[in-house]
């Protein structure tokens, strides 16, 4: 009964607290509900196009589950298609470019998180003005042209190099770490590329690894920069593949419409046009979908990340 009479109830509709805070749990858990599904459904109709008959595709008729289950479509891709060409273009310029980015991000905001560098208030300047100011595309296309880097996987990278934002995140964090620590290492002997290298490195992975998150899904994701520097279909990323594969459907019609592959092998009737498309679109989804449950922590670190004190 005590427990009871401790229940606060609202003045007005009668309704007690713990009662109020159960409905609103089941409001938000049914709000993320719904928008977890608008996520995963059209994924889910993706996938089924591509693992279905390809006389059910053609209808239409399938919605959210795949029916009459084959994997034709998906070997056409992997076989008839420049499919590995692209991953490998991507995980290269994705790679190798958020290596060179980390590094010249951290050897940029370390000496710009200590007081006593010389013009650290001009050079901090000079890289807000470039981050509100942009030259243009046609003067960095003219820059890369004159470099020589067209239709190269540096053309890729080197816009890249250095994000502002991401540097600023950086520096904001070495700023936050504690003077005494790099002291002690400074009394002991270390400079400061070891004391930036043993001391400062470690204790800073989780920004690290979240602003080399970040370079690594703008490499990943990047598309306008490979479409507007690269020109040889060798050089063509994972992005301009599917951009290649959405959009030269009639190519796709022809070829299929023959019944014989680039190679002279009967094309099975289960592969149409929509197909090929839901299958290069499944198929690029599978290094990402692989690699996310080792990111998903930094993830969720580079949310605050940046909100450190400086």
């Amino acid at each position: 009964m005590a427990r009871r009479a401790s229940i606060a109830r609202h003045p007005r509709t009668g309704i007690s607290s713990g009662a109020g805070d159960r409905v609103v749990k089941l409001l938000a858990y049914g709000f993320l509900s719904l928008l977890s599904l608008l996520a995963v459904l059209p994924c889910l109709h993706v996938i089924s196009k591509a693992v279905s008959a390809g006389n059910l595709v053609t209808a239409g008729l399938i919605y959210f589950w795949p029916r009459g289950i084959q994997f034709n479509t998906v070997e056409f891709v992997l076989t008839q298609t420049p499919f590995f060409t692209a991953l490998k273009n991507s995980l290269i310029i994705t790679g190798l470019g958020t290596a060179i980015s980390l590094f010249t991000t951290i050897t940029t905001a370390y000496p710009l998180s200590k007081p006593s560098f010389k013009g650290r208030r001009l050079v901090v300047l000079l890289y807000v003005v470039s981050m509100v100011f942009f030259g243009g595309i046609i003067p960095a296309y003219m820059v890369i042209r004159t470099l020589g880097l067209i239709d190269s996987v540096w053309a890729c990278i080197l816009p890249f190099t250095i994000v502002q934002f991401n540097m600023f995140i950086m520096k904001t964090y070495f700023e936050s770490l504690p003077e005494s620590v790099e002291e002690s290492a400074k009394i002991d002997g270390a400079g400061d590329v070891r004391t930036l290298a043993a001391i400062v490195l470690p204790m800073s992975k989780p920004v690290v690894a979240t602003i080399g998150l970040l370079y690594a899904i703008t490499y990943w994701n990047n598309y306008f920069h490979v479409m507007m520097y690269t020109n040889s279909p060798g050089m063509r990323t994972m992005q301009l593949y599917l951009y290649d594969i959405i959009n030269n459907g009639q190519a796709f019609a022809e070829n299929l419409f023959s019944g014989w592959d680039t190679q002279g092998n009967a094309i099975s009737p289960h592969v149409t046009v929509n197909g090929i498309v839901a299958a290069a679109v499944t198929m690029s989804l599978v290094p990402i979908i692989a690699a996310y449950p080792f990111i998903q922590r930094y993830m969720i670190q580079g949310i605050t990340v940046g909100s450190v004190k400086g």
